[in-house]
């Protein structure tokens, strides 16, 4: 009896799915033609904003600038995990909300409304130019 030759690589067939290995926190997609994203890529544009917004702001040390940039950077990244930690995120808006108010509220509308975030942050900025020459 002839002895059977082992087959290198794995063959599981049309439409099959072989994973090898830890998969967990991984995306499998089986179909064709099939378009995958990740929220980051969704969330870094709206972030940049609220980000711009922080920069804009003249009453604000450059400390405190540092400061909200990096509770904003952990808001990022606890918004992109698959299961968001809700008091995490209050606490880290509160302490921006104790430096600056206002981008709380620039940060709420640009994440719920990316579109009236950007008018939100257009409207101060002209608020802000209208005092500044009113003031000259």
């Amino acid at each position: 009896m002839a002895a059977k030759k082992k087959k290198d690589g794995l063959s599981a067939g049309n439409g099959s799915i072989v994973i090898g290995g830890n998969v967990e926190r991984s995306n499998i997609v089986m179909g064709d033609n099939n378009i995958v994203t990740h929220q980051s890529t969704r969330l870094a544009p709206l972030f940049k904003v609220i980000i711009e917004a922080v920069a804009s702001q003249p009453n604000l040390a450059p400390a405190e600038k540092q400061d909200i940039k990096a509770e904003l950077q952990e808001v990022q990244t606890a918004l992109e995990e698959s299961e968001p930690d809700e008091t995490f995120l209050a606490r880290r808006f509160r302490n921006i909300k104790r430096m600056a108010p206002e981008i709380v509220e620039v940060a709420f509308e640009t994440l719920k409304n990316p579109i009236g975030g950007v008018a939100e942050v257009v409207k101060r900025i002209a608020k802000k130019m209208a005092e500044e020459a009113d003031a000259k």
